[in-house]
């Protein structure tokens, strides 16, 4: 009985430090390990205007998007992956330009209409939006969107 009584106690305090952890915890503060968040933002809905260019994203595509936020580090590798988007990336300095870096990814992402993926090799200057990929299909409705942007911040801001 003492023994089970023991075993009853040691479990309980070996609980106590994970609920105080527990309660003064944001998902925020864990991104103080790495330098740089990396933003990437998804929509069935146009992103960019069919002749502009891909870091002019239009507000409604900002508004309307789904955002999914990654913690990285200047040079980094890793996946990331929502209910609607999976995307693999790379990211690595540009040797003499601070803000700047090779990006690296392969994604997808899953619609009400089906799927669209993209992958690739671009240069991402540190704060601005880039369009990587998206679809169109024809409707009798009209025309249906789907793209994926992504940038590069610092924690907390551009």
């Amino acid at each position: 009985m003492q023994r089970i009584a023991s075993q009853i106690t040691l479990l309980f305090l070996s609980l106590i430090p994970s609920i105080a952890l527990a309660e003064n915890s944001a998902p925020e503060d864990y991104l103080a390990n790495k330098s740089l968040v990396l933003e990437v933002r998804y929509c069935e809905c146009l992103a960019t205007k069919p002749d502009g260019v891909p870091s002019d994203l239009l507000p409604s595509f900002l508004r309307e998007s789904s955002l999914l936020k990654v913690s990285v580090s200047s040079k980094d590798k890793g996946f990331a992956s929502s209910r609607e988007l999976s995307i693999g990336y790379e990211l690595k300095p540009v040797a003499g330009s601070p803000n700047q870096f090779q990006f690296n990814y392969a994604g997808n992402h899953t619609t009400s209409t089906g799927n669209s993926a993209g992958n690739g090799a671009l240069l991402l200057v540190q704060g601005q939006w880039v369009s990587l990929f998206g679809s169109q299909h024809e409707t009798e409705t009209g025309s249906q969107h789907s793209n994926v942007a992504v940038r590069l911040a610092k924690p907390g801001g551009s």
